[in-house]
């Protein structure tokens, strides 16, 4: 497939199907079609995706909608848009390449690239008496094949040295390679020994490629 940005502060992706090559996108969000370009929906099952990982999903929290995709087959031309203002990125995956990107931030991906629904990181919250889990999910794609993604605002790119670590907001990280570590920590002051008002922070640490997005 070809893909293309299109627009402005509210980008589109216009992708460019030969006969029979496909590209699978979320739902809902497709603009435009032309041409005798063909639709069906296929679940993650179809994808290599086990039951049993995604019943350990579902037990998670993630919604029923993430367990499918539109794909659409060639030939003709579609145009996909979040409607959000965001820096739009097109990834050429050379095979064995992966990325994991934050889930809600993938826009389409062709046929050859595999898939694979998974929790980046959790951390659980105290609400009172009671405490809640939170969940990072993710979309871990490996090559060859095209990816598009988009952001909140701008993406920012480190390259992480073995060892080497940084650290960003549960909302600023947007991916990272499958080779970076995540961890959660907390940040709060101090008072009596005690935490005030932590916050949950993420540690990544190197090899790999890191990316934050500025709009969050």
């Amino acid at each position: 497939m070809k893909a293309d940005t299109v627009g402005g502060i509210t980008p589109a992706v216009l992708v460019q199907l030969q006969p029979g090559e496909k590209v699978l996108a979320a739902h809902d969000i497709m603009l435009h079609m032309d041409g005798p370009v063909k639709i069906a929906r296929k679940s993650l099952k179809h994808l290599g995706v086990s039951t049993a990982h995604l019943m350990s999903l579902r037990a998670r929290g993630d919604s029923e909608d993430s367990y499918f995709f539109a794909e659409f087959e060639g030939p003709g031309n579609v145009t996909f848009s979040r409607d959000k203002a965001g820096e739009v990125r097109i990834l050429q995956l050379a095979p064995g390449q992966g990325i994991r990107l934050r889930s809600g931030h993938l826009i389409c991906f062709d046929e050859t690239v595999r898939y694979n629904p998974m929790i980046l990181a959790q951390w659980v919250i105290q609400n009172g008496q009671d405490q809640d889990t939170e969940y990072l999910f993710a979309d871990e794609l490996y090559g060859p094949g095209t990816i598009v993604f988009q952001s909140y605002g701008n993406i920012l790119s480190f390259n992480l040295r073995p060892g080497e670590a940084m650290r960003t907001s549960t909302e600023g990280l947007l991916a990272s390679s499958p080779t970076t570590s995540v961890n959660v920590g907390w940040l709060g002051a101090q008072m009596a020994g005690l935490m005030m008002n932590p916050k949950p922070i993420l540690y990544l640490t190197g090899p790999g490629q890191v990316m934050v997005h500025s709009g969050v």
